[in-house]
């Protein structure tokens, strides 16, 4: 299976750089074609100051939560040049089309010469896609979702079923489409979350967890078995006021239990 690599750039998290290493040392797959992200390359400190505003409440209490939780090794920075052999594939370097404000579609042009090096596309960048990428490639595009699509859909990964008090959190492996997580299901993992206690926990274990996902969504692809979801959770978006102060709650007591627990 040729892969061609959607990437945010020449580092990848730590996270997906395991989950990359994976895929090609225990399966015939390579990467024979990588693009970048040229738009979140360029964003600048005005548009994520206008993010902040925009998610209000929310920035404010995780940005601290993060600040408290200290560092998160699964998102530490791999070179990519560390997993894929860039002097051997060709790459492009792309400015992605907004639109409808916040959607990103890849040039026609770009998703052609993709398709006549690559059988299937991994999206670790480029946001929500659109446009002619997806039907260019023969077997489309697989995307990380932390999350089970038949329950929850969107963002943020674990949070609501953090807050919930749910005992499971999904990962899929979907083949996106241009509606919302609700793409083909290539490969889905649940995931225990009842003995953690914090949010920044659930992360770490979601982000970990996900290190086969990409082996076994390819190996569903050649096999064929990959399936519609049979039915789609609501779609939930970042927090606003009572949920935030719910999270609050419940993050503040889940980290003195840590504490206790270590004791």
């Amino acid at each position: 299976m040729r892969v061609c690599l959607l990437a945010p750039g020449d580092t990848l998290p730590r996270w997906q750089a395991d989950a990359l290493t994976h895929l090609l040392v225990n399966t015939d797959a390579e990467v024979t074609s990588v693009v970048y992200d040229e738009y979140e390359a360029d964003r600048t400190t005005v548009e994520a100051i206008k993010r902040g505003v925009e998610l209000r409440e929310w920035a404010v209490v995780a940005t601290l939560s993060d600040a408290l939780a200290g560092p998160m090794p699964e998102r530490d920075r791999v070179p990519l040049a560390d997993v894929v052999d860039l002097e051997a594939v060709p790459t492009w370097s792309v400015e992605p089309r907004i639109v409808d404000g916040w959607k990103r579609e890849i040039p026609a042009a770009v998703a052609e010469a993709v398709a006549d090096k690559s059988d299937i596309g991994l999206r670790y960048a480029f946001g929500f896609l659109v446009g002619p990428i997806l039907t260019a490639l023969e077997h489309g595009i697989l995307s990380f979702h932390h999350g089970d699509l038949r329950e929850y859909r969107g963002q943020p990964m674990g949070f609501w079923e953090f807050v919930n008090g749910d005992d499971e959190v999904g990962i899929t492996v979907q083949l996106i489409d241009e509606t919302l997580d609700a793409g083909r299901v290539a490969a889905l993992k649940r995931v225990p979350i009842g003995d953690l206690h914090t949010w920044e926990t659930v992360k770490r274990r979601l982000l970990s967890e996900s290190e086969d996902m990409l082996t076994r969504s390819v190996r569903a692809v050649e096999a064929g078995t990959i399936r519609e979801p049979d039915s789609l959770g609501n779609l939930y978006t970042h927090p606003k006021g009572r949920p935030v102060a719910t999270f609050a709650a419940r993050n503040a007591i889940g980290r003195v239990r840590e504490v206790v627990g270590a004791d």
